[in-house]
């Protein structure tokens, strides 16, 4: 099989999540269903916390001074806060394994109709959940060169910018000292996905793929098909020009009234699904790509004295 070049795999995955916008459509419900929860419950902390007072208003309309005045001495506040965060965080990774291993199993099996779809799905979020798992604490130390990057970048741009007096002497320095991190970030989580691909497409024949030696084999994948990283690119660049097209067009426009705080809102959701639409579809590409690769060596046991 010969391996697919960007084009084939843009289009194998759009052909993918067009096959399955049931699956695509549960997947963004839980994933409004996690961000809803957690933020219900921190505007129901800030509710408690400063809604009796007259300058809570005026921060959430966005004046700073009054945004200021009212987190001054509320520590406890933001520290609750900030812990809700955190837990809601640690509760999507947790589910993101049993997603991931639900749509890279839909991908790899391809099955037909709703019910078989959902019947793959759930097989496959279960059987590899603690698979995910392991390979989630391997990933760990693919990402410390990642963090010490981004520690170096944080340092350069904070030297830069304590002393901007315009944006673009703001933005700049920012842009130079996070750009390299996220590049390390996007060439490392791009080798977990890619590990997870091939744990979910291998294992019922190479039970002993192990999430350390997928990783590994991502990782040597990598370097050996650059068009995995690009594919991967592509992705980003779609999401952020989805992004900053939704930021100018929510920026400075009035939306005055409940007619337009929803029109906002259902703008906002619909950005939302796009995006992980396009993440879906990347998955499939992934999926596509990976078939392509030649299988591990199998282990054969050492035959008995």
């Amino acid at each position: 099989m010969s391996p697919p070049g960007i084009r084939d795999l843009v289009r194998g995955g759009v052909r993918a999540v067009s096959l399955y916008t049931g699956m695509l459509l549960a997947l963004f419900v839980v994933h409004v269903l996690v961000a809803w929860g957690a933020g219900m419950i921190i505007v129901q902390i800030l509710a408690e916390a400063f809604a009796h007072r007259p300058l809570f208003d005026e921060a959430v309309d966005g004046e700073l001074v009054a945004l200021l005045e009212v987190l001054r001495d509320s520590g406890p506040v933001i520290a609750a806060v900030r812990w809700v965060a955190i837990g809601a965080v640690l509760a999507w990774i947790m589910v993101s394994w049993f997603l991931a291993g639900g749509v890279l199993a839909v991908f790899t099996e391809r099955p037909r109709g709703r019910a078989d779809t959902a019947r793959c799905f759930g097989a496959g979020g279960a059987t590899h959940f603690l698979v995910f798992a392991r390979l989630a604490l391997i990933s760990a130390f693919y990402h410390l060169p990642v963090l010490f990057i981004l520690i170096l970048g944080v340092e350069h741009a904070a030297s830069k910018i304590e002393h901007a007096l315009t944006m673009r002497e703001l933005v700049v320095p920012l842009v130079v000292g996070l750009l390299p991190a996220a590049l390390a970030h996007v060439f490392v989580s791009t080798i977990i996905d890619h590990a997870r691909a091939e744990l979910v497409l291998r294992r019922p024949s190479h039970e002993s793929l192990g999430a350390m030696r997928a990783a590994f084999r991502a990782t040597g994948f990598m370097f050996r098909r650059p068009v995995a990283l690009l594919h991967v690119l592509v992705y980003w660049l779609f999401f952020a020009t989805v992004s900053i097209g939704f930021a100018w067009i929510a920026q400075g426009r009035a939306m005055m009234g409940l007619s337009g705080a929803l029109a906002l809102f259902a703008l906002r959701q619909g950005v939302v699904l796009l995006r992980l639409a396009a993440r879906v579809a990347v998955i499939a590409g992934q999926v596509d790509l990976t078939a392509t690769r030649p299988p591990p060596p199998r282990e054969v046991a050492p035959p008995e004295a």
